[in-house]
């Protein structure tokens, strides 16, 4: 004689709740949450331009390829700020954190890591941007202890579409091993985010220079 086997009240409810999550198609199968299209785009388009960004030679902000310097740049400028996720993002928190330097065509930065300081060679490049604190602080790091830095005041501009932001040079100083000499900072200037996510940042600056730039710890 057959017995019914019923199923405890507890794993009734879970499965009850995961189809309702997920949704039942007219065959009973499980569908689940597609990410939108543009998502999908994003991601084709970073990881492009990243692998783009990795055959420009450092310190050059060139590419040995007319195609791919013409592919790069369709991107940078055009595509994927059309697909820009974050609204106001100079006054966006995901501007603030720790950002590497990963391609640029500014022409002195790009001096300093092709000439690196006597006897250091270039490592890295990155900026460290706290907007609450209206904090911007610019590093080049060489090798044994050397360091070139710039620090800034930064600011959200008051109008516009909140893509643009304002700095201004406080401090700078150039470290070559123990030895630490401060130089008088000059400047100030204004750039535009031209695409901000977790990941990744595009800017143009009003030289009309261009960074991107990858978050660290990304």
């Amino acid at each position: 004689r057959s017995r019914a086997v019923t199923m405890p009240d507890d794993i009734s409810t879970l499965l009850g709740l995961l189809l309702l999550l997920c949704g039942t198609n007219a065959s009973n199968s499980l569908t689940f949450p597609t990410p939108p299209l543009p998502f999908f785009q994003r991601k084709a388009l970073k990881a492009e331009l990243l692998r783009l960004a990795q055959t420009s030679p450092p310190g050059s902000g060139s590419f040995t390829s007319d195609a791919d310097a013409a592919r790069f740049e369709r991107i940078f400028l055009s595509e994927l700020p059309a697909l820009n996720p974050t609204p106001d993002p100079a006054r966006s928190p995901l501007f603030s954190g720790e950002w590497e330097c990963a391609w640029t065509n500014e022409s002195e930065l790009n001096a300093a890591v092709r000439s690196g300081l006597p006897g250091r060679p270039w490592r890295r490049t990155y900026q460290a941007i706290d907007i609450p604190g209206r904090r911007l602080d610019n590093y080049i790091e060489f090798e044994r202890e050397g360091q070139l830095s710039v620090g800034s005041s930064i600011e959200p501009d008051a109008g516009g579409d909140g893509s643009r932001f304002t700095f201004q040079f406080t401090e700078a100083a150039v470290q070559w091993g123990a030895l630490k000499i401060k130089l008088p900072p000059v400047g100030r200037g204004w750039g535009d985010l031209l695409y901000l996510d977790e990941e990744i940042r595009l800017q143009r600056d009003v030289r009309g220079d261009l960074l991107l730039a990858v978050r660290v710890g990304k």
